[in-house]
């Protein structure tokens, strides 16, 4: 068993809320028999796009009711997905699940046509690993943007306070350093130049790997890990990159 499957890595990894909030635009999810993911999306008519967000550990759908209005303001039609055990979804979080639920999750969305035909996929921090899962795969998309992600899982399991000296070739799916390489549709990197959970060189070092031809780095000053969207350019850098890639 890998290390990211134990109890050991997971209990000390997510850190689910509960939440209510509004019931308006609920989109349920089953991942398996007997457990769905709640997502919530916030219509917009004037919509030229979809962003489909997986967020940060510790924060929750409803985190985002009044955030989803600077999406708005950006001419983005917002989507935002919860994990397991978070908000008002069941089951248990796990690394794993997070990047499987992943596919599950956009599917459906296809499927029942709650995506515009212009969308992206946004993660960010812990929801870095969803959105570079999704990048690695869908050729449809218009693009990714990884917000506070990481990098090295290594430094990720470490920062838990579990120490490993090198991934397996199957732990290898968590490793967003590697990953990244496979990422060809444009791409966008955002990261607080004094985040100290997740430090700008896990950004960088993303940035160096991906293989994408289109692709950039913003380093927000002045902001650290959880006051990103603070910064002046934040709204307007994802608002350009949409805009030149719908």
């Amino acid at each position: 068993m890998s290390i990211f499957d134990t109890d050991a890595f997971n209990n000390n990894m997510f850190y689910p809320r509960r939440g209510s909030g509004r019931e308006a635009d609920e989109i349920w999810i089953e991942v398996e028999s007997g457990v769905k993911i709640h997502a919530r999306r916030y219509p917009n008519t004037q919509a030229e796009y979809s962003i489909l967000y997986f967020h940060g550990n510790g924060e929750i759908v409803a985190d985002y009711d009044t955030i989803q209005e600077m999406y708005r303001r950006i001419g983005c039609e917002f989507i935002v997905c919860d994990y397991r055990g978070y908000g008002k979804s069941g089951g248990t979080p796990t690394l794993r699940n997070l990047l499987s639920d992943s596919h599950k999750v956009y599917d459906y969305l296809q499927q029942e046509n709650k995506l515009h035909d212009n969308h992206f996929i946004m993660g960010r921090s812990l929801g870095s690993a969803a959105a570079i899962e999704l990048g690695v795969a869908l050729t449809q998309i218009c693009g990714v943007i990884v917000e506070s992600g990481y990098a090295d899982p290594i430094a990720l399991a470490a920062r838990r306070g579990i120490q490993l000296d090198r991934l397996s070739p199957e732990e290898r799916i968590f490793d967003n350093g590697e990953k990244i390489r496979e990422v060809t549709k444009p791409l966008l990197i955002l990261h607080g130049k004094q985040d100290y959970i997740i430090r700008v060189e896990e950004a960088q070092e993303n940035y160096t790997n991906a293989k994408a031809t289109d692709k950039k780095l913003v380093v927000l000053e002045h902001v650290g890990h959880n006051d990103i969207m603070g910064a002046p350019n934040y709204f307007p850098a994802i608002e350009d990159f949409c805009h030149k890639h719908i």
